[in-house]
């Protein structure tokens, strides 16, 4: 017997929040319970369809409405006022006693923009804890792990060493494994509890727990399954489609589309005994999960929702400058299945020797995956070096990443075209220095023309535009809190009436050849079979520092360059190409892509087609043999 039907639940998050919050009542006098509200950026990011912070908002309202409010409650959030500061901490109300509306309304008004400092704001919490009081819970809501102070297990001490019983509780909801381990010694070492919203069996018992006056129901003839969506790290699909597969007979059963609200309820069915598999698509993803039903008791079975990563260009514009708020160029050119407004990191670790990153992440900066170019900046350290930039999932999954290096006075190379139309934006590249402040002006005879820009302010959206007035002028870089002058290069502004010879030519750079050309990388004829993913890296000192790579794998690729020399690799795995070549302005620039040499080898020439044949087979096993 197989049918179906949709019905509404509160969200479980909603529904462990709210058993969690409803704490048994103490004695005014010798209890305090104080509330660590998370405003910071990440709340935007979407929990099944709704933002978190408009799921936390609505679960907060019911909790203090059913609340007793006699009893003394204080409230503290952080990150809500300012983007990037670990000092933005506020106590909404001290502990006390204070009006449900009056606490809603406060909350509901939260604007979250910033940083989560944990350790910071459990520490203000304490301070607000009565001298009186015997014990107190300090409850934190939290969708994000510390991002300010590297220890969060000292605070946790610090409670614990009070002097008053303080069990510290850890609500944290869209928190993977990983990050909810990272908090939980603050719950651990204070008796307290820590709760990960939307996770699991513990949810489900917990929904029930909630709904305690209902009636018994009464037990179904055959097994009740409900079907769960899991999101993980993505966000909730506009529609997804539940089928279920037999496995004893191997039948596919259609049970339907959801959409609109019914996207976040259960999808529950009744089964007879057997082998079964859930099956979930939508347009980006899919996922399924195998269950047996054998017992008439009711079970939820999980779905693991997996999809498509975003494809990305995050261009390295190094040297960056040291101690300040380095602006990175991203942009996503196709989206994956995650869109939403905190779904991706922008990760900062310190780079070893090999080029794997050290360690944990040192900052980071919340992207969303919507197509576009990204206006994200990250914290450098003081102390210069070479750092690993990263573009990963909350899960870990690197979607791409470059190797930067910072310098406490890079050097910074400007690139314009050498004629821009009146009043129309500069479309100039910049490179080295990259801070989110530092400033671009147009000048003409070294007199400021117009307002200058940030560098910040123009990957936001707002262009650099040439003057009205036609006639010479230069661009002008200047770099840091002392506004130091650190590129100037000249430029036309009039009607783009060149000779042809002058307007097929490319962007004018400082101390550069001008034009590019373009040139074919490629593997042998017997390798067709590798699709390798190509970069070429320069090799001379007039060359432009940034290298180039493709995303696409493929056995021959093309692109556009400066004359001179490149170091050319191609990527396939098990198999590495490598060669180093002379591109030049009359060609024909086509090259074929020699094998690697195994480190500390003599790369002894070409291969012979029998030295080829052992090769692949001793790379390709089973490959079939050349006719």
């Amino acid at each position: 017997m197989l049918f179906n039907q949709v019905f509404h639940n509160q969200l479980a998050f909603a529904a462990a929040l709210v058993l969690f919050l409803h704490s048994p009542a103490r004695a005014a006098d010798d209890s305090a319970t104080i509330l660590v509200f998370d405003g910071s950026g990440s709340m935007w990011a979407e929990l099944e369809g709704r933002t978190r912070i408009e799921v936390a908002r609505d679960v907060l309202s019911e909790y203090l409405a059913g609340r007793d409010m006699s009893r003394p409650l204080g409230v503290i959030a952080y990150g809500h006022r300012r983007r990037g500061d670990c000092a933005d901490i506020e106590t909404l109300f001290p502990s006390g006693v204070h009006s449900a509306g009056d606490v809603s309304s406060r909350v509901n008004s939260l604007n979250p923009k910033g940083k989560t400092p944990i350790s910071d704001a459990l520490r203000q919490a304490a301070r607000q804890i009565p001298r009186t009081a015997e014990e107190a819970d300090i409850i934190l809501i939290t969708d994000g792990i510390e991002t300010c102070v590297p220890d969060v297990c000292a605070i946790a001490d610090e409670l614990a060493e009070s002097g008053i019983k303080i069990r510290a509780h850890v609500v944290g909801f869209g928190l993977s494994e990983a990050e909810a381990d990272t908090l939980a010694c603050i719950p651990e070492r204070t008796g307290g509890k820590l709760l990960r919203p939307g996770t699991g069996q513990e949810l489900a018992e917990a929904l029930r727990q909630t709904e305690t006056q209902a009636p018994p129901e009464a037990l179904a003839i055959s097994a009740q399954v409900n079907l769960m969506i899991l999101l993980g790290n993505n966000g909730m699909p506009e529609r997804y489609s539940w089928a279920l597969r037999n496995d004893d007979t191997g039948a596919v059963t259609e049970l339907g589309e959801m959409t609109g609200d019914a996207r976040y309820s259960p999808f529950p069915l009744n089964l007879d005994e057997g082998r079964y598999t859930a099956l979930l698509s939508t347009a980006n993803g899919a996922g399924e999960t195998s269950f047996e039903s054998r017992e008439p008791d009711p079970k939820s079975i999980q779905v693991a929702l997996a999809g498509d990563l975003p494809d990305i260009t995050l261009i390295n514009r190094g040297p960056y400058l040291a101690g300040h708020n380095g602006l990175f160029d991203l942009t996503i050119n196709r989206e994956g299945l995650n869109v939403g407004g905190a779904d991706f990191q922008l990760t900062l670790y310190k780079a070893m020797p090999n080029g794997d990153p050290d360690g944990a992440a040192i900052t980071w900066s919340y992207v969303d995956g919507k197509v576009g170019r990204k206006a994200n900046a990250l914290a450098l350290p003081s102390e210069p070096g070479e750092f690993i930039v990263t573009l990963e999932r909350g899960d870990g999954t690197v979607v791409g990443s470059t190797r930067i290096e910072t310098q406490v006075d890079p050097a910074v190379r400007l690139e314009v075209p050498s004629v821009v139309l009146p009043g129309t934006e500069i479309t100039f590249k910049s490179f080295g220095g990259q801070g989110s402040s530092d400033l671009v002006q147009v000048q003409k005879g070294g007199v400021d023309v117009g307002w200058a820009l940030t560098l910040s302010s123009i990957a936001e959206g707002n262009p650099l535009l040439a003057p009205e007035q036609e006639g010479a002028y230069e661009l002008v870089y200047k770099m840091g809190n002392d506004r130091i002058e650190k590129a100037r290069i000249s430029f036309q502004v009039g009607p783009l009436n060149q000779p042809a010879a002058q307007q097929q030519q490319k962007p004018a750079a400082q101390g550069m050849p001008q034009d590019e050309v373009e040139a074919t990388f490629k593997i042998a004829e017997v390798f067709q079979g590798f699709q390798p993913q190509w970069s070429a890296v320069p090799l001379d000192d007039h060359l432009p520092v940034d290298a180039w790579a493709p995303n696409d794998y493929a056995p021959s690729m093309s692109g556009f360059f400066l004359p001179g020399r490149y170091r050319v690799t191609g990527n396939a795995g098990d198999m590495q190409f490598l060669g180093d070549v002379e591109i030049t302005a009359e060609g024909p620039n086509v090259f074929e892509i020699g094998l690697a040499p195994e480190p500390g080898s003599d790369p002894g020439g070409p291969l012979t087609e029998e030295g080829v044949a052992d090769l692949l087979d001793r790379l390709v096993p089973d490959r079939k043999p050349a006719n």
